[in-house]
């Protein structure tokens, strides 16, 4: 007992001097403040006032680049390893579940990061910052975990082996380095992750999971003194590490002649793919390289654009480099239909590729290249949520001011940088593609060596920038008495709310309604491609100039088109937001429907379609709707098989486009949202133009959903030389969103298979306590209006699970059926639930997107809380019954696919 006293003192002694000590300012630069421990710990604080959220976001200077002989994917595999347990937190997973946090840990080349995203209170805040302290140095790594999780890490293995795309891209890699461990995958070889033990993982981690490892950041909505002084209090008594780091010093050799590989495996697309050895990050080349990166595949400009998409040889082409520590890559691919000649698209490519060097470049192509580049860095720089789980990548590539220096390498960027880079890095012998050739004068291409960050970044202090001090609640009664809702001259409605954005960002969402059941028969497909058509230009604007523009006006815009009508995706800022909204009144009211893009985007459908013909995940998902979507085929909700939508695709003309826009297309069925730093006497007179004297040929009908009394069904298809394996099962609920009984059908799959963080007994049993899959679970769905739904249950696992899974699966919802859910188990779960809610309405995207909904549904966002108190006013007992009432096993419909045929 005087022991266990005598620790706490000491520990208290400890925290005390790090509070003596306190968090040493060290930088600030745009809003970004970092302090740091005497432990050694960096503390980056990003404060933003307008959020409702705050995140945790801890970076360690560990990945796949560290790793050594025998330990690849370890750095991985040790990242789930750290949502299991520690000293305090017995099962991570469940706090965070229990929490209601959007959470997340990933891994990467040169580092590994952990984040949590909570509505921004002092407990939150606290509870997070208390975790990932006591998870860096207190993590059990017990075999006994270990040998279920590995299985988890296994199967997320084999579900990318089922992408052909990602493995050539794994291959090209491992053949283009001959050291550097770049050419490694991060999630690392199957048998190193089926053989680790557990000491030799707890040996790395006690060797990079420390203070001076690592860079706690701190996001949103938050009080800066209390956050210095908490992070003090829960990591200022962690000792500094005294197992030395050292520096990985792997210099990867000049390549010296071009390489070439060649994959074989079950697919239904071709692609060719090559790669160069390019700068690091740090370095200052790299914004030349991504810029020339940009050039060369901008849509429609590009040389390879134009080589590969224009001529319709390939349906796709892009091209990217990764922010890298050391010097990195820059990797090129296209997507080839399976029935073109992929010898004459390598000739293409090749060629293309061959002629870079020598290309000239234009102040045009410069401009273009760094607007998009630009655009990119605004948009992360003003959602601080994102921006704060984004720095992992600069502080993974030497420091996170790298994330500035970038932007400021980019506006300093000349025609000159970008020719130099052409020359300096497009060689045949840099690339990773091809085949060996003797050559009596070969050319060489010597890439730098990693910079010295550290002199890089000293005495940065970036831009001025207006600090944001506005706040805003976002409470549904705060959002209601905020919002301005009407209806223009044409019918449309709209909702306005303007709250403190970072950045004065604006998220727009608009719905267009159009049609009625017997017009639309048949219409899904036309429909879709319609609205594909629309950015590819206008009478007043080319394709090209709408691309340029919305990169100008740093605005994101996308439109999705089906039966249910045309939706339009719109992101952009005060300063953009008149110049946004004429380009979208251009393209709603304008578009000119280009031949020639036509048949690009035919080939386009043609490739995304056909690379589902042969992948699991797509056929069960066919499947089980063609047992319980029952539409017939004349019916506009009717679900086409793949060879259905490619046989109709073949049959739609240009003219049938043409003729959809003008029969449907209309503004007096809009549903229109904006949310941000908004400016009403800037939006309405252009909605009010661009909506109003629009009128379609059909009025709009709603067009009802259906319940089909659909009866249980099970199947397994075997899908040869596919390493995963995907179960799909479906029962169609006779009850809506309306129903007094939805709520405890909602809570009922909460705690079946759908609630937060893998909490629930679905993913409980299939991942966690036996690790047979990477992901498991289920979720609900209701109509808004009718009295129709679905109850939905999923799983990834490796083919040799099948018989195992398919009893385990069973087995826990039976054993749901037949004792029910506990007390204990509904309270937990609905304390996530609503803390998750919570979370999401701080949320532009999302808080946009559910305002739209509820104005197309003719609905106040009361909605919101009022739903909330439904499911506040339930108890276990009338979530059991609604379970046993709805959820009839008779009419489960369950679809295994994936190769079953090996042993």
């Amino acid at each position: 007992m005087k022991k266990h006293f005598l620790a706490i003192t000491l520990l208290g002694l400890v925290i005390c001097n790090g509070f003596a000590q306190g968090p040493k300012i060290s930088s600030n630069v745009e809003g970004i403040k970092e302090y740091s421990l005497a432990n050694g710990l960096k503390i980056l604080l990003i404060p933003d006032a307008a959020q409702s959220n705050v995140v945790v976001n801890i970076v360690y200077n560990v990945g796949s680049r560290h790793e050594g002989y025998g330990e690849t994917g370890m750095a991985h595999l040790l990242e789930h390893m750290l949502f299991k347990r520690s000293s305090k937190f017995i099962e991570i997973k469940k706090a965070i579940a229990d929490k209601g946090a959007m959470a997340n840990g990933t891994t990467w080349y040169d580092r590994t990061n952990y984040y949590e995203v909570l509505p921004a209170t002092d407990e939150n805040l606290k509870w997070a910052l208390e975790m990932e302290s006591d998870r860096m140095v207190t993590s059990a790594i017990l075999q006994s975990d270990l040998d279920t999780e590995f299985s988890v890490v296994r199967n997320e293995f084999e579900i990318g082996e089922n992408d052909p795309s990602r493995v050539l891209n794994e291959r090209i890699l491992s053949a283009a380095y001959v050291w550097h461990n770049y050419g490694n995958s991060t999630i690392g070889s199957k048998e190193d992750i089926e053989r680790v033990k557990a000491p030799t993982l707890k040996k790395f981690y006690k060797k990079y999971y420390q203070p001076n490892n690592a860079t706690l950041i701190v996001g949103g909505k938050f009080d800066e003194k209390k956050t210095l002084a908490w992070i003090s209090q829960y990591f200022a008594a962690i000792p500094k590490s005294t197992t030395v780091i050292e520096n990985t010093y792997t210099v990867e050799p000049s390549q010296d002649g071009e390489r070439f590989v060649e994959l074989k495996r079950n697919g239904d697309l071709q692609y060719v793919a090559m790669a160069y050895h390019t700068p690091s990050f740090s370095d200052k080349e790299y914004a030349a390289n991504n810029a020339l990166l940009s050039i060369l595949t901008n849509n429609p400009s590009g040389a390879l654009y134009k080589a590969l998409i224009d001529s319709k040889l390939a349906t796709s082409v892009y091209g990217y480099s990764q922010t890298l520590r050391d010097p990195g890559f820059s990797y090129f691919q296209c997507e080839i239909s399976k029935d073109k000649d992929i010898t004459a698209v390598e000739s293409t490519f090749l060629k293309t590729m061959d002629e870079v060097s020598q290309m000239t470049f234009t102040e045009e192509d410069l401009s273009r290249a760094k607007n998009e580049l630009l655009k990119q860095f605004e948009n992360t720089y003003n959602n601080t949520i994102n921006l704060t789980i984004a720095l992992t990548e600069d502080i993974g590539a030497g420091d996170w001011r790298l994330f500035f220096i970038d932007r400021d390498n980019i506006e300093k960027l000349t025609v000159a940088d970008i020719q130099n880079v052409a020359k300096k890095y497009y060689l045949k012998s840099n690339r990773t593609w091809g085949r060996f050739i003797p050559e009596t004068s070969p050319e060489r291409a010597k890439v730098n060596e990693i910079q010295d960050v550290a002199a890089i970044v000293a005495g940065y202090k970036g831009k001025a920038k207006e600090e944001n001090i506005t706040t805003f609640e976002t409470s549904v009664a705060n959002i209601l008495k905020s919002t301005d809702v009407g209806t223009l001259a044409s019918g449309g409605k709209y909702a306005f709310l303007e709250k403190p954005s970072k950045g004065d960002k604006i998220e727009s969402r608009f719905l267009l309604r159009m049609g009625e059941e017997k017009s639309l028969e048949g219409k899904n497909m036309i429909a879709n491609l319609t609205a594909r058509m629309l950015k590819l230009g206008t009478k007043n604007r080319s394709k090209q100039e709408i691309n340029d523009q919305l990169d100008k006006y740093k605005t994101s815009l996308n439109f999705q088109g089906n039966v249910d009508g045309l939706y339009v995706g719109l992101s952009t800022d005060k300063t953009n937001l008149k110049d946004a909204l004429s380009m979208l009144e251009d393209i709603l009211r304008n578009p000119i429907f280009d031949a020639s893009e036509f048949e690009k985007m035919k080939l386009e459908m043609k490739s995304e379609l056909e690379v589902n013909r042969n992948d699991p995940q797509s056929l069960v998902s066919e499947a089980v709707e063609k047992q319980t979507s029952l539409y017939p085929k004349s019916h506009p909700y009717y679900s086409a098989t793949i060879n259905e939508k490619i046989t109709e695709l073949n049959t739609i003309t240009l003219d049938d486009l043409k003729k959809y826009y003008n029969d449907f297309y209309n503004g007096s069925n809009a549903s229109i949202v904006f949310v941000g730093g908004i400016d009403t006497k800037v939006i309405k007179p252009i909605i009010e133009k661009t909506f109003d004297n629009w009128d379609g040929k059909y009025g709009y009908t709603r067009i009802p959903t259906q319940y089909f009394d659909s009866k249980a069904f099970n199947s397994i298809i075997q899908v040869n030389d596919k390493t995963n394996a995907v179960v799909f099962g479906k029962i169609n609920l006779n009850i809506g969103e309306t129903d007094s009984d939805f709520p405890a059908v909602d809570m009922a799959n909460e705690l079946l298979g759908g609630g937060a963080f893998l909490s629930s007994r679905i993913p409980q049993r299939l991942r966690e306590a036996e690790g047979m899959s990477y992901g498991a679970g289920s979720f609900v769905s209701g109509n808004a209006i009718d009295k129709t739904g679905n109850w939905n249950v999923y799983a990834f696992f490796n083919p040799l699970f099948k018989e195992k899974l398919d009893n385990a699966l069973k087995e826990e919802i039976q054993k749901a059926f037949d004792k029910g859910f506990t007390k204990e188990e509904f309270d937990t779960s609905l304390k996530s639930w609503l803390q998750q809610r919570q979370t999401t309405l701080g949320i532009d995207t999302y808080l946009a997107f559910q305002m739209r909904e509820y104005l197309d549904q003719n609905k106040s966002f009361k909605t919101y809380s009022d739903y909330e108190d439904k499911v506040k006013a339930l108890d276990v007992n009338k979530v059991n019954t609604a379970l046993k009432k709805y959820f009839d096993l008779q009419k489960l419909v369950l679809i295994y696919a994936g190769d079953f045929a090996k042993k």
